[in-house]
Formats: structure tokens, sequence, C-alpha cells
């Protein structure tokens, strides 16, 4: 479904990524996991137009991804940005009506109703301005108004980051569902484990290149990913 080769995105004379190759296979959720400074961030960003590479290809369902973000929104790709950043002089319902200007009326209706099924605390605070919801509300709305334009494919930039635990396993719970009503998922996690507990295949992103690919069971295993990641102490032995 989203085929990025050979992809190289630098800032100045910094060099952010560098060669990165991967998949996302339709009906997937796909985990990038990595260190501060990675290039995750940067990767989303480079998908949703934000971000303009030095080279490689970006295809979308067989063809380029275009470099304007409203147009990969159209395509059908959204981006749930790191930090939320929901308009906090806006009500609960005017940051969901952004996140639907691209549909028409009765999708919006349709799609709006949908998401306070998802998350009902939306529907009470629907005319609550977003400055004043808790960080788990403005997560949940972030979330809605990436749903409000019908994606194909969900880009999430670290959606626990700050979050209480039991706010974080209501969204990843919330993800989860999101992927069973037919929806891709690209996550871009802190928390390795949830990532990978959660996802069918992920990427290790260091330094600006992948280093290490497989599916979320057999990386969780992995004594070097439970080392860097998990904060386990792992003893591999070496054979004679």
């Amino acid at each position: 479904m989203l085929t990025i080769t050979n992809l190289s995105v630098g800032y100045g004379a910094i060099t952010a990524l560098q060669d990165v190759n991967l998949e996302v296979k339709q009906g997937q959720i796909v985990s990038i996991i990595g260190a501060n400074g990675a290039g995750k961030s940067t990767l989303l960003n480079t998908i949703a137009g934000l971000v303009r590479p030095r080279q490689g290809s970006l295809l979308f369902m067989g063809s380029e991804l275009p470099r304007q973000p409203h147009l990969v929104v159209k395509r059908g790709i959204v981006q749930v940005p790191e930090g939320r950043k929901v308009f906090s002089g806006l009500t609960v319902k005017e940051n969901l009506l952004m996140g639907g200007y691209l549909r028409n009326s009765q999708e919006i209706t349709r799609n709006m109703e949908h998401i306070f099924t998802l998350f009902p605390v939306l529907k009470e605070r629907a005319n609550q301005y977003a400055g004043t919801l808790s960080g788990g509300e403005q997560q949940m709305l972030a979330v809605g108004r990436g749903l409000m334009s019908n994606p194909q494919v969900m880009l999430f930039d670290e959606p626990s980051l700050g979050l209480a635990p039991l706010v974080v396993t209501t969204i990843f719970a919330i993800i989860k569902r999101i992927r069973a009503e037919g929806v891709t998922v690209l996550l871009v996690e802190q928390n390795a484990r949830k990532a990978l507990s959660l996802c069918d295949y992920a990427y290790v992103l260091e330094n600006g290149r992948i280093t290490m690919a497989g599916q979320g069971r057999d990386l969780l295993a992995d004594p070097s990913i439970r080392n860097a990641y998990l904060g386990e102490q792992v003893e591999c032995k070496v054979g004679n």
C-alpha cells in the first residue's frame, strides 16, 4: 500500500534519513521504533508532505505521493502529530470540522457521529475549548480529527507521549479498533514494548537508517532489542 525506496532527507548539512526502505501493507499496523533523534518523526513528516526528501521514492497505491500536505490528505493519508497540536482556541466540534474540510456535509455528520461513539468524552465536551481538555482528551481529539477525513492510512507520531498509563491503554485499544475498521496504521512510538506488541511488522531506525526489520513478536523477543529499547539486560550466550 505504501512503499518507500532509497529515501534520504536532510536539514542543511545534517542528514536525518539515509537510504530508508520500508513497506506498509494494506490492513497492517507497522511500527517504527528507535531512540530520540533517530529520524522517526522526520520519516512521518516526509510521508505527510511536510518535509521534502533529497532523494528517493514514496509510492502510495502504486503512484508517487504529492509533496503538498493537503494533497496527501486528499489521497488518503493523515498524520496524528506528536504533541497533539489541537487548535486550543477552537471548540472540540470546531477541531473536528477542521479535520473534515475535504469531506461533504453528509460525510462530516456521519464521521462525527462515529467519532463521538469512539470517544464519548468528546461528545460531552463538544462545545468546550480544546485548550481546556486534559492531555488524554486532546490526544483523543487529535485522533478524531484525523478520522474526519476518511483516511486509508493513519500516521501516529508518539501517541502515548506524556499520557497516564490508563489513557495509553485506551489510545492503543482505539488504534487496534481503527485497524479493525479497515484503516492501515504506521506508528512511531517511544514505548517500544507497546508498539511491538501491537504491530504486525516493525522497523528499527537508528541514526537515520533502518537497521532491523521483522514481525513485531520476533523483534520483541530479540535480545538486542530488549537490551536497547525495553530496558532489559539479556545475556547473550556465544557457542564454542
